[in-house]
Order: structure tokens, then sequence, then C-alpha cells
């Protein structure tokens, strides 16, 4: 059987992905109803990282050349006291890798953690909101 070749930037988007908090992170946010959570949501399940560090991982990941998270802003209209202005979501192309690098078909099993988890008020606020961004491609 012949080995599928790789272009040199999807080689190296793969390595990307694979780090062990960037892959945690895109997981995390695949693990949810709505395939988008913000910052403030992903540092309540990631207790060891800072939420700056979360920003920092999603905004590299969102302006590579091959965007792997997408930006998604809640519309000013339905903006609300104490709920973020930015989720973030997998692009279709962050999906392609996760799955390419067999990353992707754990993500039930992390649905059901935090379907399981005691949340903190800010945080069960965040994940009522109505209008959260949700991602089109999913």
């Amino acid at each position: 059987m012949p080995t599928p070749s790789y272009d040199e930037e999807r080689l190296a988007d793969f390595r990307y992905v694979l780090q062990p908090t960037r892959l945690r992170l895109l997981q995390q946010i695949l693990a949810t109803d709505w395939g988008s959570l913000s910052p403030k949501e992903l540092s309540f399940r990631n207790p060891d990282t800072s939420e700056s560090t979360i920003r920092d991982h999603l905004r590299e990941m969102t302006e590579r050349e091959r965007p792997i998270t997408a930006k998604l802003t809640v519309a000013e209209e339905q903006r609300r006291q104490g709920i973020p202005r930015t989720f973030y979501a997998v692009t279709e192309y962050g999906i392609e890798l996760l799955q390419s690098v067999g990353a992707y078909d754990g993500i039930s099993l992390l649905y059901q953690l935090y379907e399981n988890m005691d949340r903190p008020d800010d945080v069960r606020r965040v994940e009522e909101f109505d209008h959260r961004p949700e991602p089109d491609w999913l």
C-alpha cells in the first residue's frame, strides 16, 4: 500500500495540533453541544493553564495561514454583562487534522465527562447564554 504524501505545511500542522495543550483545547471545544467555547469556559476546564495562556493559544491557532480555530463574537444587541464577547470554534480544517491524527474519536467521552462536572455559577451562566455564537459548519 503506498504511503500518502503530505506537504511540509500539513506535516507542520499535524505536529502543531499534537502539542498537548492545543490538542486538549481543540478537543474540549468540540466536546460541547454548541461547538464553541469562550476562554473563560476553557480556563475552568483547564485549571492548570492560565486564561491568558489559553487566549494566546486560541489567538495563535486562529491567525495561522490555515486557521485551526475561528473566532466567533456575540452580536452587539445580544451582549450581556458577565458574558464573554468572544468564543472559539474548531475550523473544518482543524477537525480534519484531528481526524487524521486519530484525536477526534474520543471526543464523545470528553463530552460525557464535562456534562457531569460541577461548575461555578459564572461558568454556568455562560453555558446557559442563549445567544452563544455557534459555527455553521458543524
